[in-house]
């Protein structure tokens, strides 16, 4: 399986290119490259600022394509994002994890999806390697709700 990564700071993919992940300057190069983008931001503005900015995964986004935000964020965020993508032809799938640093070095993060049915079907193989349980929960924001919950 080919890897294509981008991060704010180039230096933090230094280790997964010296794995032999390749590297894209913007998300909108790594969407366009391809088949299926796994975004992960700190807050709200950045998950919105790599989907939809000016070089943002949506300019690269198309039919075919899956972009699943794992970040956490607000529901209105989450539908935001959703809007952008899916204009593009493509499938958008949230699921923001339950589980920080130390489970995601483990693969024991615990996903909480919710979107295009099709995608998650698509990329549950890819969630089974970075987490240990998954939920499919319908629509766009429900993820995102259901995460506050988990916070709270």
């Amino acid at each position: 399986v080919d890897l294509t990564v981008w991060n704010r700071t180039k230096s933090k993919c230094d280790s997964l290119i010296n794995l032999g992940a390749k590297y894209k300057p913007s998300p909108e190069e790594v969407a366009a490259s391809c088949d299926l983008t796994f975004a992960m931001l700190a807050d709200p503005q950045s998950a919105v600022d790599v989907a939809c900015g000016k070089h943002g995964a949506a300019n690269g986004m198309g039919p075919g394509k899956g972009y699943v935000d794992v970040s956490t964020v607000d529901v209105d965020t989450s539908k935001l994002i959703n809007g952008k993508i899916k204009s593009t032809g493509a499938l958008f799938l949230e699921a923001p994890v339950s589980g920080s640093k130390k489970p995601a070095e483990d693969g024991q993060l615990i996903f909480l999806t919710a979107g295009d049915r099709s995608l998650y079907e698509t990329v549950a193989p890819l969630l089974d390697i970075m987490g240990k349980s998954k939920f499919y929960l319908g629509d766009v924001g429900n993820g995102a709700a259901m995460k506050l919950v988990v916070n709270m």
